[in-house]
Parts: C-alpha cells; sequence; structure tokens
C-alpha cells in the first residue's frame, strides 16, 4: 500500500490537538472568547503577530518562490497580492493596513508595535520562518509555515471575533477587526490540497520526518509567540 498523504496530514493535526498547543487555544485567544483580554493585551498579540510573522511574510513568501517547482508559484504570487494589495478579500489593503486599524482601534499609537523591540519569542518565530523559505528543504514551508500557521488561523480567529462581538462592542466595530475576518476568508484554503502535496513531493522517509518537524516546530514557535504578549503599554 503506497504513502496516504491525506492520512499523514490528519496524524499531524491529531498530534497537534492532543497536545493542547493549537493557536485557538492561545492565552489571548481564552481571554477574548471570556472577556477578560485588557486593551494592552490585544496590542501585546499584535505586536508579537507583527514582529514574529506578519511583518516578514511577503518576504518569506518571495524566497521560498525561487526554490519551489514553477507550478506551484501561482499560487504563492496569489498569496503575496493578497497580503499586500488585498486583492483575493477584495480589501484594497494590505494586511498590516488592517492590524493597525485594529490597535488604533484600541489607542495605541503605531510606535507602540513598530518601535518595540521583538522579544525572543516573536524572533524565534520568524527566524524559523526564514531559515525555512530560504535554507531548509523547500517543502518544509508548505508544512511548517502553511499548514502550521495559516491553516490553523481561522480556528483561532472565529473564536476571536465572536469574543469581540460579545465582549468588546464598546471598543471594536466589525471594520476595526477587518484584519481577523479577512484572515478567516484567506486562510481556509490555505491548508487544503496538502495531502496531495505530500504524496507527489515527500517520497522518502527523509522527507516526512524533516516535513512533521517543520510542521510542529511552526506551530509550537508561533504559539510561543502569540503567548508572549505582556509589555504593551502607552
Amino acid at each position: 500500500m503506497g504513502f496516504d498523504g491525506d492520512a499523514f496530514v490528519q496524524d499531524m493535526r491529531q498530534e497537534l490537538i492532543d497536545s493542547g498547543r493549537t493557536l485557538d487555544r492561545s492565552d489571548w485567544v481564552e481571554k477574548v472568547v471570556q472577556g477578560d483580554a485588557t486593551k494592552e493585551e490585544l496590542v501585546g498579540w499584535a505586536r508579537q503577530h507583527y514582529w514574529g510573522v506578519t511583518y516578514h511574510t511577503r518576504r518569506i513568501l518571495a524566497g521560498w518562490m525561487t526554490r519551489m517547482p514553477y507550478e506551484m508559484t501561482d499560487s504563492v504570487v496569489e498569496n503575496v497580492a493578497e497580503e499586500v494589495l488585498g486583492i483575493q478579500s477584495k480589501s484594497g489593503h494590505s494586511h498590516l493596513h488592517w492590524l493597525f486599524e485594529f490597535t488604533r482601534a484600541l489607542g495605541a499609537p503605531d510606535e507602540v508595535i513598530t518601535e518595540a523591540t521583538p522579544n525572543v519569542d516573536a524572533v524565534a518565530c520568524e527566524s524559523f520562518l526564514y531559515n525555512m523559505a530560504f535554507h531548509r528543504p523547500w517543502y518544509e514551508v508548505q508544512f511548517g509555515g502553511v499548514l502550521g500557521i495559516e491553516n490553523q488561523i481561522p480556528e483561532a480567529y472565529t473564536r476571536v471575533v465572536e469574543g469581540f462581538r460579545n465582549h468588546y462592542t464598546a471598543v471594536l466595530t466589525p471594520d476595526d477587526y477587518a484584519f481577523h475576518t479577512i484572515h478567516i476568508y484567506v486562510d481556509e484554503e490555505h491548508g487544503s490540497g496538502v495531502g496531495a502535496f505530500a504524496e507527489r513531493y515527500l517520497d522518502t522517509e527523509e522527507k516526512r520526518r524533516s516535513a512533521r518537524s517543520a510542521y510542529l516546530t511552526g506551530a509550537e514557535l508561533t504559539r510561543r509567540c502569540w503567548d508572549a504578549l505582556d509589555g504593551a503599554s502607552w
């Protein structure tokens, strides 16, 4: 019997779920769901996501694209176009624009994020992503970045948006958290087809082991990055 890519992906996902370390169970998500997150903690999460992931995404994707098979490049160009121009979501703005709309609504000057010194967890997360994109086997980004991070976003942000609607209407309007609703839509497709990808490109046990390691590492480093949200003030 041949290698079953869908089963491989499902087993990894289940392992992450069983560990309790999924992004939808991160500290800030749980606090938002309960209505306990302060403005400072919400901005602290945005700072973490900015320095750990979002600020670097276009560069990481651009670097990865130079190393992948040519037939894959269309989807990555579309991803970059969404990150920078909001093409897929038709939002008309970059994801960074919408992240700052969120933090401005909470009363934070942009400098709380842009002039912050990235903490250890943010640097670890972005360094891992750059390492995969430029130095590790090219296929690892599909697992450590796309599946391990992006594909977790819709479930996490669905919980967050519900929390905003239930507890934060005095502070945030739906336009203020467009960053989150946009990602629920655009990131849903990023985990699709990974089973077929695995069957096509992970043709040795060594490749499957490195893909699994990338997936679990990307998910864990992002979880640590999100959870290290203390220290935002203005």
